[in-house]
């Protein structure tokens, strides 16, 4: 119970600090959501703001540019109305040249625009009729005159009034009065009076009008404010501040040539942000506050509009919504306090009626445990002593599963096959395979093995190091009491000591003891198999030569057995070197040899007659044994196998034609087939040396 209190406990701990390091966490994740979003509220404040700002500076000056334009055309309108009154009343009474006279002069003195406009009149050719500012032109050409922008001023007029109306607007650049060096924008209302075929018209500079609009413009943008700190505020690209909305006491200070270098790289800054619309914070000099501003250039008219807001009340913002986010924060812990506290206690009532149980069912689990111990202890023991049998057993016990990979071997194992237990644990059984089977033998093992359960048999195994040997293999299954199978168990032994003792014996049973060459037993063995061959496949030639010492019983009787036997043992050396691999030489007397010999049947005849000399040429070389020379001959009977031959009868026929070469005087080949009617004798070379 104690414990289980005790891991609650620690749970309910660890998680209380789980969630107070989370909720601290997400709390400064949320300050700074907080204050990013804010900083993003008032960028767009003060975007918005500065657009309106914008939107109203450009909409007065459209405003004054429809007021001149209207206070033109009426100013024109009167004009016209003037002159066709005083043409209509004194034009019978006076001659053109005195009613042209008096109608210009009428004209002349009339000022309006606060002084600054008058009336112009010129005629279709381009002639100036009326110019008050520049009175010594009037009587000239001014067809040829030109704006900074190389247009024609007087063709504009004409073409203005060239339309079925015969009035409109001229634009066009020309010398403003206060400097007749400088060409700045004017915009000009000409009309035709009639009679006279006269353009006449009045207009004014733009600056004027947009001089007389600026106040206007920085007192508008003086009364803007938006939040509680937001305001707007003008300044040119020269550094003056021109208008404020903050502190219009400091109109008029030029910023950029200020004493204080730090106002000086301030302005810089305003300026140079203003091109690129972006956002910039400073301290302002005056006054513990940190404008946040946004500024933008109006290039037409050379200023700089400024946006800004004091970072205080940014701040002031912060910390409002961060006292609602504490007060959140410590609400959601109280309760989480108070949904721990509750789950602890109700974790600490199911910990002590759980505990309770528990000990109730340990103490029966008690008693069944003592009892399986008891029956475990006897199937340990067993257990133990049949891993001990296993262990023990001098054959080789490999255990595999149902996929035939290796999960137990003994030690038998490793003594035979050189793997340790720790190299073919989860392999298969194929790393001892030799190669020397065959598909067709493991799926007849595979056959038996899963409908017998069993099988044994021989086989061919390899060992570690490489070598092939061949052991007594027993597999038997082990299954479920479904019928699948659990274990494939495997006994094995080495039966290389068998092997070797069976090919002693087989040795001892088909070669003669005394020369190693084949006995008669073999030989026939042999005989029957390649004539059986022969018979079937139509193989090679088969040729029977029977050897016989001549006069071995004198040398035996003369040296003795010894000499005798390694007489024999030298001569069947040199029967071995004139054979090939294919032929097989025998023993099947105490002086007496039979060799079997392969041909082709298409050369066979000159093929054998030179076989026989050369066997002759081998075996009538003196043989130097014991520090004695011995000089031999032999007599060699020649069967050519037939296609009715058997074995008895091809031996029969090599005894044969064996006894007519002893007949004419030994020491020479001679056949038994009528088709080989030659007598074979050593080269006389051979006979000749010593």
């Amino acid at each position: 119970m104690w414990g289980g209190a005790f891991i609650i406990l620690l749970l309910l701990g660890a998680q209380a600090l789980y969630f107070y390091f989370n909720t601290q966490s997400h709390y400064r994740a949320q300050l700074n959501v907080l204050r990013e979003e804010l900083i993003d509220e008032q960028h767009s404040r003060l975007a918005s703001e500065l657009a309106d700002a914008r939107a109203m500076i450009d909409q007065r000056f459209i405003e004054a540019m429809a007021l001149l334009k209207q206070q033109a055309r009426s100013q024109t309108h009167q004009a016209l109305t003037q002159m066709n009154s005083l043409y209509q009343r004194y034009h019978e009474q006076l001659s053109d040249a005195e009613m042209q006279q008096m109608l210009i002069e009428s004209l002349r003195d009339i000022r309006f625009f606060d002084g600054r406009g008058y009336y112009f009149i010129d005629e279709m050719d381009g002639t100036i009729r009326l110019l008050p500012t520049n009175s010594e032109k009037e009587g000239s050409s001014a067809l040829s005159m030109q704006d900074t922008a190389a247009q024609r001023v007087m063709q504009g007029l004409i073409r203005v009034v060239s339309n079925p109306r015969q009035e409109g607007f001229s634009y066009y650049r020309w010398y403003a009065p206060d400097d007749k060096q400088v060409m700045k924008e004017k915009v000009s209302y000409v009309g035709v009076f009639k009679p006279y075929n006269w353009i006449v018209g009045t207009g004014d500079y733009l600056y004027r009008f947009e001089n007389d609009l600026k106040p206007k413009i920085y007192d508008d943008i003086r009364h803007i404010h938006f939040a509680r700190t937001g305001y707007i505020a003008l300044m040119n690209r020269q550094g003056r501040l021109l208008a404020s909305g903050a502190n219009p006491e400091r109109e008029g200070i030029d910023y950029l040539h200020h004493s204080d270098p730090a106002i000086r790289a301030t302005t810089q800054q305003i300026i140079e942000q203003a091109q690129l619309g972006g956002y910039l914070s400073y301290d302002d000099y005056q006054a513990d506050k940190h404008p946040l501003i946004k500024s933008q250039l109006i290039e037409d008219r050379d200023w700089v509009l400024m946006a800004g807001i004091y970072q205080n009340e940014i701040n002031e913002l912060f910390s409002s919504k961060q006292q609602r986010l504490d007060a959140e924060i410590k609400r959601d812990r109280l309760h989480q306090m108070i949904a721990l506290s509750v789950i602890g206690l109700l974790a600490l009532l199911i910990t002590l009626t759980y505990s309770r149980w528990l000990k109730a069912r340990f103490t029966r689990y008690e008693h069944d445990i003592n009892r399986q111990q008891h029956k475990l202890r006897k199937v340990a023991d067993t257990l133990k002593l049949n891993a001990l049998i296993v262990e023990s057993a001098y054959e080789g016990v490999i255990v595999c599963d149902a996929d035939l990979r290796i999960v137990q071997v003994n030690s038998a194992f490793t003594r035979i096959t050189g793997y340790p237990s720790a190299e073919v644990l989860g392999k298969t059984p194929a790393i001892l395979s030799s190669g020397f089977h065959d598909d067709q033998f493991y799926q007849e093992m595979w056959h038996a093995l899963n409908v017998e359960g069993s099988w044994r048999g021989e086989v061919w195994s390899k060992r570690k190091s490489g070598e092939v040997y061949p052991e007594w293999l027993s597999i038997s299954e082990n299954k479920y009491a479904d019928g699948s199978v659990q274990n494939y168990i495997a006994t094995f032994s080495d039966i290389t000591q068998l092997k070797d003792l069976e090919h002693k014996l087989r040795d001892l049973a088909e070669t003669d003891p005394l020369t190693g060459l084949a006995n008669r037993r073999m030989l026939m063995d042999c005989l029957n198999r390649d004539l059986a061959a022969r018979h079937r496949y139509q193989s090679a030639g088969i040729a029977l030569f029977y050897i016989d010492l001549d006069h071995f019983k004198t040398i035996n009787d003369c040296y003795g057995h010894d000499i005798g036997d390694s007489l024999l043992i030298e001569v069947a050396k040199r029967l071995q070197s004139c054979l090939r691999d294919s032929d097989l030489p025998c023993r099947v007397g105490g002086d007496e040899f039979i060799l079997i010999v392969k041909f082709k049947e298409d050369i066979g005849v000159e093929e054998l007659i030179q076989f026989s000399q050369r066997l002759l040429n081998a075996l009538i070389k003196p043989m130097h044994l014991t520090n004695i020379d011995i000089e031999i001959s032999c007599s060699v009977g020649v069967a050519v196998c037939e296609s009715s031959d058997d074995a008895y009868s091809l031996m029969k026929s090599a005894d044969q034609a064996l006894y007519k070469a002893k007949h004419q005087g030994r020491g020479c080949a001679c056949f038994h087939d009528d088709r080989i009617s030659a007598t074979v004798y050593p080269s006389p070379a051979e006979v000749e040396s010593p």
